[in-house]
């Protein structure tokens, strides 16, 4: 349940109105992650009939591209109003993660923490949670599954949390890491408090059958589609085939890259990891659950920070639960500033700080793939294709689809990826060469030259967009 002060509204509203203010600038880039464009593009195929694995292909499961096609069909293509979303999104996680906390400890100021460590955390830094990715999506269903077993510790409740994992699940599979934590805690509870066994073992296994309904949908789909063997290929052996070189140096330098991005924080999950005045529950859940996702951040071997979005539901979780400790061991002075009034002034300094960086971070120079759709829109006709070698969100932009299915620029231009794949290059031109598209939009200096004597033959050099990207317009009609 909710503080008895509250009904909730007044807390929800407030997490909206801070996601919004912190995020607001980042709702007009055409672009902040190329992810999120590939996501628009496949999404627009999705709409138009096409079949993911098949007609267009990335290495992500469907999930992020069903999500985005049906926020889509609710409330149209602006780019603007998409990311409006993702800060609703932000602020629904926070307070799922308020409630939830408030279930485990019933202290309201440490829920209210956790909540707002996780808006700011996930609004602050582009390649930290600002862009797009689908850790913001999926981290929803997490914090909904949560509040589920802690506020209604009941068999059906675990079998509900589980099918909201497995919604996460199908939109990226790093979930399963969530929900062994979360199963590993149950069990751990049941054995602390003398539970009945069996009634904690058919939550749990209510919680599997629910966790695997939506990823057996999926995969009963291409079965009966007859598409079993692209969706088994693309789901799991093609990660497998990515090589892991990193070193337990590359390693380091990552986590403490992030660790000191939010070192305020990072003080705050420390202090509280090893503060016998926290309870030892409250340690053992963020303990148990922020190693389980902190090993799936680092077992692929990728620097990505956006990985890290993934282990903020137990950092900010732990992080908060500092409030708890009375009395409090900071200093009289930071105790005051974090007390009213001084502390909305301190939160909308921050929030104004915040919000200043990212309107000169994204709104203070060109926004290079609009200026190209700007470009294009009227040199087009309806049944002109383009090509773009880079900038994939100009397909959304133009509402063009792409002529091969690959997407994400990497995965046509980067050997790891064609390898990984299988993608038989030569026939893929073959297919740029077939749709003899109007424009052809290259960076200028490409990294490969396998469209060169191509466009020598068919194309002429149309403009130069930013000083960044060569457009090309078609001289003749026919193929290679």
């Amino acid at each position: 349940m909710i503080p008895p002060a509250s009904n909730g509204r007044p807390i929800v509203l407030w997490f909206v109105l801070l996601a919004l203010a912190l995020r607001v600038f980042t709702f007009l880039p055409a672009v902040i992650d190329h992810d999120e464009s590939t996501y628009l593009v496949i999404a627009d195929s999705l709409l138009k009939g096409h079949t993911y694995f098949v007609d267009y292909i990335d290495t992500k499961p469907i999930g992020i591209f069903l999500l985005y096609a049906g926020l889509m069909s609710l409330f149209g293509k602006s780019i603007v109003i998409l990311r409006l979303v993702v800060a609703l999104l932000v602020a629904l996680t926070a307070y799922l993660l308020y409630r939830a906390k408030f279930a485990h400890d019933g202290h309201h100021q440490s829920a209210l923490w956790v909540g707002g460590l996780y808006i700011f955390i996930t609004s602050t830094f582009t390649f930290f949670g600002v862009s797009p990715n689908t850790e913001l999506f999926f981290n929803v269903f997490t914090a909904l599954s949560l509040w589920l077993i802690l506020a209604h510790p009941t068999i059906w409740a675990y079998g509900l949390a589980g099918l909201s994992l497995g919604c996460g699940f199908v939109i990226k599979y790093v979930v399963a890491f969530d929900a062994l934590a979360f199963g590993l805690f149950l069990l751990w509870l049941a054995y602390l408090k003398k539970r009945n066994w069996w009634t904690t073992l058919i939550g749990c296994s209510l919680m599997v059958i629910g966790f695997a309904i939506p990823f057996g949908l999926v995969w009963w789909y291409y079965w009966s589609q007859g598409l079993e063997e692209p969706f088994l290929f693309y789901s799991f052996q093609v990660s497998s085939r990515y090589p892991n070189t990193r070193t337990l140096e590359v390693y380091t330098v990552f986590v403490l890259d992030f660790l000191v991005h939010f070192l305020p924080v990072t003080l705050l999950f420390f202090y509280s990891l090893f503060s016998k005045k926290i309870p030892t529950l409250t340690r053992q859940l963020s303990g148990l659950w922020g190693l389980l996702t902190m090993l799936i951040v680092l077992l692929p071997g990728k620097r990505f920070g956006h990985y890290f979005i993934q282990f903020m539901l137990p950092y900010c979780w732990l992080a908060g639960s500092f409030f708890m400790i009375q009395p409090s061991p900071l200093p009289a002075w930071l105790q005051k500033a974090l007390s009213p009034p001084w502390s909305f002034r301190l939160l909308a300094f921050i929030t104004a700080l915040i919000s200043f960086l990212q309107l000169a971070d994204y709104l203070g120079k060109p926004d290079h793939p609009r200026n190209i759709a700007n470009y294009l829109r009227d040199r087009l006709e309806v049944e002109d294709r383009i090509y773009m070698a880079n900038d994939q969100i100009v397909y959304h932009l133009l509402d063009r689809a792409s002529p091969i299915p690959y997407v994400h620029p990497s995965l046509f231009w980067e050997p790891k990826h064609i390898a990984a794949l299988e993608i038989d290059v030569a026939q893929e031109l073959e297919k740029i060469y077939a749709a003899q598209p109007r424009y052809v939009v290259l960076r200028k200096k490409p990294k490969d030259e396998r469209l060169s004597p191509w466009l020598q033959e068919f194309y002429t050099r149309d403009t130069l967009i930013d000083d960044k990207s060569v457009i090309y317009r078609r001289k003749v009609k026919g193929s290679f």
